[in-house]
């Protein structure tokens, strides 16, 4: 998420909706929604709350709750979103009693413009835990998630005939409790028996099929099955599988067993069949990918049968340390999703550098994307920014993954930001 005011999307924290939940505070930000941390006072339970809230084409006043849209060339395009937003609420409400799937308690318009109100989450996502944690986390505890969530959409083919069309380690969310589930249901889509569908071209690299890639292509539970062995794969090698279409232009992956020996070579052979790019090779159903990878798994565990957590990881800290200059040695936490200007100025700048004048008044912003883990760079100055001896474009926005090291303007003033798990 590139930096933006947030006063400008978000609501001010004590506001009621819908004449229940009052919010709380902002837990995160994307480009079509805002999901807050909010007080049910019916239920007397904390939860989540989603707003439709589409970077771009509305925004709100400072202290104001109403939304508003930029231009009537928006308005089109808004209210379209906004009732795709409303099918994602409505479909996840028709999969309430699928354990795995978010529980949803109801959906409202207000504000001129549409909410959520869900159960709160308290855990992280799996791309945190495999960056995190890496080949710490054992393949049996990656197996066991990568087998619930597998389950739960069986169920959800089955019985709803809805794909999904989205699975990624980003959208497989970890509870502290020891629950896995499956989130985002945005791209999902009913599965008809018409053999014209035609479904929006919407996917994920190295997670979607090449069926995908066109409104036409023939997109079944076997899409489903791709994306959830790729996250299987990339969960527990670390590496992503190619993209489609580089596979379809003779790049492949490295099968599991050349990288894992540690792992059983049946679990390697069902992602290869899961992975297949011509679908009807592919592994047909949620089933038999979920017995390939863990034989005798049950489909319909016992009531209250208690699972076994898996190790949820430490949190991450971003940090900002001088490495060269008169500050060498002073390090920052860094907070989320916020930007900071870093230059000479106490007024213009957060972090200041004292005792180089080629450093400008305010020499480049920085913002840690909390939802990726990356750090988004950007130069302000009028003597540059220098990323391994190369200078970055004036005003253009680069992003860099878990850590990078600059330098302002001359060697001697050098900065490095990095990701810490604590």
């Amino acid at each position: 998420m590139a930096a933006e005011n947030q006063t400008g999307r978000t609501l001010p924290e004590g506001t009621l909706l819908g004449n229940r939940y009052i919010v709380k505070s902002v837990l995160g930000i994307g480009g079509f929604g805002i999901t807050y941390k909010a007080f049910d006072t019916l239920k007397q339970k904390i939860c989540a709350v989603k707003e439709f809230s589409p970077s771009g084409l509305a925004y709100r006043s400072p202290g104001e709750t109403q939304m508003r849209i930029y231009s009537s060339a928006a308005a089109s395009y808004y209210q379209h979103g906004m009732m795709r937003f409303l099918e994602e609420a409505e479909m996840l409400k028709r999969l309430e009693n699928v354990p795995a799937v978010v529980q949803v308690e109801e959906c409202f318009q207000e504000n001129q413009t549409a909410y959520f109100a869900m159960e709160y989450l308290d855990g992280t996502n799996l791309k945190k835990v495999i960056m995190a944690a890496g080949n710490a986390i054992s393949g049996d505890d990656i197996i066991w998630m990568i087998a619930e969530v597998g389950t739960a959409m069986g169920i959800i083919h089955r019985t709803a005939r809805i794909l999904h069309r989205d699975i990624s380690p980003e959208n497989i969310y970890l509870l502290k409790d020891g629950r896995v589930k499956l989130l985002d249901f945005g791209s999902a889509r009913q599965q008809t028996m018409d053999e014209r569908q035609e479904f929006s071209v919407e996917f994920k690299h190295g997670f979607a099929p090449p069926e995908q890639y066109s409104r036409t292509g023939k997109q079944g539970f076997y899409t489903d099955v791709y994306a959830l062995a790729s996250t299987c794969y990339y969960a527990l090698t670390g590496v992503r599988v190619p993209d489609a279409m580089e596979r379809l232009g003779e790049k492949n992956y490295v099968p599991l067993k050349e990288l894992r020996p540690d792992m059983d070579s049946r679990i390697s052979d069902a992602l290869d069949r899961a992975l297949m790019l011509d679908y009807r090779q592919r592994t047909q159903t949620m089933e038999e990918f979920v017995e390939g990878i863990r034989p005798g798994w049950s489909w319909e565990p016992e009531e209250n049968e208690e699972v076994s957590q898996p190790e949820l990881l430490k949190k991450r800290q971003p940090y900002l340390e001088i490495t060269a200059g008169a500050d060498a040695g002073v390090r920052w936490k860094l907070p989320a999703n916020t930007e900071i200007k870093i230059g000479r100025s106490p007024k213009q700048s957060n972090i200041i550098l004292d005792g180089d004048h080629r450093v400008s008044k305010v020499h480049c912003s920085l913002v840690y994307e909390d939802e990726t883990g990356d750090f988004l760079l950007k130069d302000l100055s009028r003597n540059g920014v220098f990323v391994n001896g190369e200078r970055l474009e004036w005003g253009k926005e680069y992003r860099y993954s878990q850590k990078v090291e600059f330098s302002l303007a001359a060697e001697s003033c050098r900065v490095k930001v990095e990701v810490v798990y604590e």
